[in-house]
């Protein structure tokens, strides 16, 4: 069934009164996730930082070095794009991370964060899939550059066989040396995916067969 058919099943209905009552106690219990959201972040502002080599990766017209995405800013947040070098297309969910950026990035420049995109596909790869998806972010490719390797976007499993992952990194740009403050992966990367959010407060969530949902409730496979 698809995303956009309604399906046939849905919540009890309540009186205002009962509905009110599960509400509150619900709102409750997220105050108390917003909370430690807030411990969690006081902590991350407390990591330590370590000093990151300015790579040199290719850009559409020509070399940039890793001090070069900052642009003006002191701030930059990379998102690591999935793209195999030999993939001819970009990862379908970290393409789908793309799009749930602000429309308009100078909300994220105004607060001194610049942003770019690195993934380890040449760079006319990388080109023709951004024309493709009519994006104008940053994007760069680290094929030429050992940075996937030493910082582990590209892992080797134990029978020889590489895979990517998908994240964030954040750095900050001090005296002119970048230094990596917090990087995140896999579920990680939700934090900065609005829609993944409006998602799971619908009634039915994200309609994945990892989710705890009633018994009923349209789910199909993560990436079908």
């Amino acid at each position: 069934m698809s995303k956009l058919d309604q399906p046939e099943i849905s919540p009890p209905v309540a009186d205002r009164a009962l509905f009110d009552e599960a509400l509150a106690r619900q709102v409750a219990a997220e105050k108390e996730v917003t909370r430690h959201g807030d411990r969690v972040s006081a902590s991350r502002r407390r990591l330590p930082m370590v000093e990151v080599e300015d790579y040199t990766f290719a850009g559409p017209s020509g070399p940039v070095k890793l001090t070069e995405l900052f642009g003006e800013r002191y701030l930059l947040l990379v998102q690591n794009v999935m793209f195999s070098p030999d993939w001819d297309e970009g990862c379908p969910s970290c393409s789908w991370a793309v799009d749930n950026l602000p429309a308009n990035m100078e909300r994220l420049t105004g607060e001194g964060i610049a942003f770019a995109m690195i993934s380890q596909a040449p760079i006319g790869k990388l080109e023709s899939w951004r024309v493709k998806q009519g994006w104008e972010h940053s994007w760069v490719s680290s094929y030429d550059t050992s940075y996937h390797d030493d910082w582990g976007w590209t892992q080797t499993d134990d029978d020889g066989q590489q895979g990517q992952l998908p994240g964030y990194s954040y750095y900050l740009l001090r005296d002119g040396t970048p230094y990596l403050t917090y990087m995140t992966t896999a579920r990680g990367t939700e934090a900065i995916l609005p829609v993944a959010h409006i998602m799971d407060r619908s009634v039915y969530g994200r309609q994945q067969d990892w989710e705890d949902s009633p018994v009923g409730w349209p789910q199909a496979p993560t990436y079908a």
